[in-house]
């Protein structure tokens, strides 16, 4: 609908405004994000990844959590006679951690770290442990193929969901200051999207900032953990940069240090583009649903 109040507009103002509305979007296709990026890694695990063992752990009385046995399977053992040794393995680890702290398994005695056993696969499924103890699945490595396929398919559906959202935010305004350009309410800005989107961005340059103070040793290194999670719709590409077992950011490269900070110039770009395309009236969707011209047309003449 087009806008022919005759009221001046504050740019300046607006622009606090949208940003503060962009930002809140990009927080809602984080936690949309997160959905995905788990999603993704489950199915994958399920397709490449198969069942190799099993970890047996133990709560003890203060809350804390310790490995007790771990068990590889293996396809050249014998079902019933390592299902007997699993049973005292489990067994003989629950009354040895609560005296001595010392794991009795096949003669193998290990500590904190538990007894390492060799069964048939699918062996113990039966095996009923005590209260205190729980059973973790061991899943094998994902082939790197599978990896690489995860981290493209995964961060490529993340990023349209991003940049969707920042999209559709900016397009609406772009539109909506043509029609204010032309009956003189506010001064032409075509660089205004790109202004909205670094001001959108300015807590992740924040965040980034931080990360590097903690490159430096300023203050912890732990800090890249929780920036990991700050910026969950660059988790892929993170956890490919980096690792995704690395938590501390003193093992982190500078190299990929510059790549995570381009990164950050998502939201400004797309912020623009969509500013840029919603001046000049030209929508992708509408181009895309609405392949006949004269439709199109019918539309936007129903629009205004």
């Amino acid at each position: 609908m087009a806008d022919t109040s005759k009221e001046p507009v504050n740019p300046k103002k607006e622009n606090v405004k949208l940003s503060g509305s962009v930002f809140l979007w990009t927080f809602f296709a984080a936690v949309l994000n997160i959905i995905i990026y788990f999603s993704m890694t489950v199915i994958f695990s399920g397709l490449f990844t198969k069942n190799i063992g099993e970890d047996i752990y133990e709560k003890s009385e203060d809350g804390s959590v310790s490995l007790v046995t771990r068990i590889i399977y293996s396809e050249t053992t014998t079902g019933s006679t390592q299902t007997t040794s699993a049973a005292e393995t489990a067994t003989t680890a629950s009354t040895s951690s609560s005296s001595s702290g010392v794991t009795t398994g096949t003669g193998t005695a290990t500590g904190s770290t538990g007894t390492e056993v060799t069964q048939a696969s699918g062996s113990t499924e039966n095996t009923t442990l005590p209260t205190n103890q729980y059973k973790q699945s061991i899943r094998s490595e994902m082939p790197a193929g599978a990896e690489s396929a995860l981290v493209i398919i995964s961060q490529t559906f993340m990023l349209i969901l991003l940049v969707a959202m920042v999209y559709s935010k900016l397009w609406e305004r772009g539109d909506k200051d043509n029609n204010r350009v032309n009956f003189n309410r506010m001064p032409e800005d075509k660089l205004r999207g790109l202004k909205v989107g670094l001001m959108a961005a300015i807590p992740s340059f924040a965040f980034y900032l931080l990360l590097v103070v903690s490159k430096l040793g300023l203050i912890t290194d732990k800090y890249f953990a929780l920036y990991r999670f700050l910026n969950i719709s660059f988790m892929p590409i993170i956890n490919r940069l980096a690792g995704a077992g690395v938590s501390s950011s003193r093992d982190v490269s500078w190299v990929s240090f510059l790549v995570i900070l381009l990164t950050l110039s998502v939201v400004p770009l797309a912020a623009h583009l969509a500013y840029i395309l919603g001046y000049k009236q030209i929508s992708i969707s509408e181009k895309i649903i609405y392949v006949n011209p004269e439709k199109r047309r019918k539309r936007r003449k129903r629009r205004y």
